[in-house]
């Protein structure tokens, strides 16, 4: 390369000719290679190159086992105090457990009985819940690694592919670490806020195992000045209704990792971002290229396919919630705060807070079901109609989950499911048409006017609220229900 074609340099000439003095000192001009046979400009021999690679690898963690990595990082990242466990708190904690599970066992046939149920800081749902994330996020992880692989191999130059031969695998292993450490940052932020083990909407955790998180819901009582007793057993109903619900159809969350792939097919790495991060490293600090590197592979652009394969996500997400809301709502009848704690936990779910946002920002991926009212209202007109057994069957095939059209119209999904749907199909089959209507239809209604949108919300709720005396899905008419779009 030479002084006349450096405005046209790719991102990673830039960045090698940095690295490695590209027109540096004691570059012989008009020269094509230098004595050690190395393209011109490049002062370095190949023991240098050797241990170059090798900081970078040390840089990047590369031969450390990911998951390890990721934990650690997270762990770093609780924010503090995290105080142990008192004998107190789980004695709380069982107690509450207890009578939620008696009171869902009126309110549901499923199965909430035989968990092991108990309180943990959030440094122990960082450990216990990586594996779950590990596993959610691997096709992102491997798309993003196979993405980096194939512009790093397309963009090197010419005279350096001699150079970097054999080195894709660990830029590999680099991409692999860099996501270790971006899951590892996103769950330690989660960690300030989750409340239970299930509350992304996600089986994070093994289905005989309940979980609260009792610094965060100590924080959540307080902050919406319900006694701590209620809180905490209105969440081990939520905990326990969610664990029945994904032993109950345990496709749904092989779904979500359907979803979840077709989202990573569509990831890219932005070179623009590499250009950025080209001009900005000091060569003489090769410790900054992981920072910048990080910063710049793992926050791509969203294309309009991701777009729609999140939209389905979030519809599944909202009906996995919609349900669990109004089956803990009636369950937990005996609560004088249950109101105030269900409407609180609403919210909260609709509209992302500061460590939502950071998870988002970090693995690209919002967790937010927000089409929560919509489905609660399908739920809740479905229990009117035929009961409990109605409301459940839902989850008894795919032919017969909610579809965006559902969300929309409530009422007519019965006979929508008596005209279009069969129950001699597969789980298979039924899970390609849930998918296929989900990112067909995710330009449709689910992203309409905030306005059509709240009108959708009351007709539903009120149709609810026609056919029962005591309303699941009542709702103040002066609430936002803006904030769930």
């Amino acid at each position: 390369m030479t002084d006349d074609n450096n405005n046209e340099q790719n991102p990673f000439e830039q960045i090698f000719g940095m690295l490695f003095g590209a027109n540096g000192p004691g570059s012989g001009q008009g020269d094509d290679k230098n004595e050690s046979g190395m393209p011109q400009g490049f002062q370095i021999d190949p023991s240098m190159m050797a241990t170059i690679m090798n900081q970078m690898q040390g840089l990047f963690g590369q031969g450390a086992d990911p998951q390890a990595q990721a934990v650690s990082i997270a762990q770093k990242a609780v924010p503090t105090p995290d105080p142990a466990v008192t004998e107190e708190a789980k004695r709380a904690t069982t107690d509450a457990f207890r009578l939620a599970e008696l009171w869902l066992a009126e309110a549901t046939e499923l199965s909430v009985a035989n968990r092991t149920a108990r309180p943990l800081r959030r440094a122990d749902w960082v450990e216990e819940t990586m594996p779950g994330w590990q596993k959610f996020v691997l096709p992102i992880k491997e798309n993003m690694s196979t993405a980096l692989t194939e512009t790093l191999e397309s963009q090197v130059p010419a005279e350096m592919k001699g150079i970097l031969a054999g080195a894709s695998s660990m830029f590999g292993s680099m991409s692999d670490s860099m996501f270790a450490m971006q899951i590892g940052q996103a769950v330690g932020a989660l960690s300030e806020s989750v409340l239970t083990g299930t509350e992304v909407g996600l089986p994070l955790l093994p289905h005989d195992t309940a979980v609260l998180i009792e610094t965060n819901v100590d924080a959540f009582a307080a902050d919406i000045d319900v006694d701590a007793s209620e809180v905490r057993i209105y969440l081990a109903a939520q905990e326990l209704a969610h664990l029945a619900l994904f032993e109950r159809a345990p496709w749904l969350s092989a779904q979500v990792e359907t979803v979840l792939t077709r989202y990573a097919q569509g990831l890219k790495v932005d070179t623009s971002q590499i250009e950025d991060m080209a001009s900005n490293i000091d060569p003489s600090n090769i410790s900054d290229l992981s920072d910048n590197i990080r910063q710049g592979l793992f926050n791509p652009p969203t294309t309009d396919d991701q777009k729609k394969a999140l939209t389905s996500l979030e519809n599944l997400l909202a009906i996995i919630a919609g349900w669990v809301d109004v089956v803990v709502y009636e369950a937990c009848a005996h609560l004088p705060g249950r109101d105030q704690i269900r409407e609180a936990l609403r919210r909260r779910r609709a509209t992302a807070g500061p460590a939502e946002k950071t998870f988002s920002t970090l693995v690209g991926l919002q967790f937010n079901p927000r089409r929560l009212r919509d489905a609660a209202a399908l739920f809740a007109y479905l229990q009117t109609q035929g009961g409990a057994e109605a409301r459940d069957k839902v989850f008894s095939h795919p032919d017969l989950l909610p579809t965006t059209q559902d969300l929309d119209d409530p009422l007519g999904y019965s006979e929508r499911r008596q005209a279009e749907w069969t129950n001699e199909s597969s789980i298979d089959e039924a899970l390609s048409r849930i998918l296929a209507e989900g990112l067909d239809g995710a330009d449709g209604s689910s992203e309409t006017d905030p306005v059509e949108d709240s009108a959708t919300q009351d007709s539903t709720g009120s149709a609810a609220e026609d056919s029962t005396t005591e309303d699941p899905t009542e709702t103040d008419p002066d609430s936002d229900d803006t904030d769930d779009r």
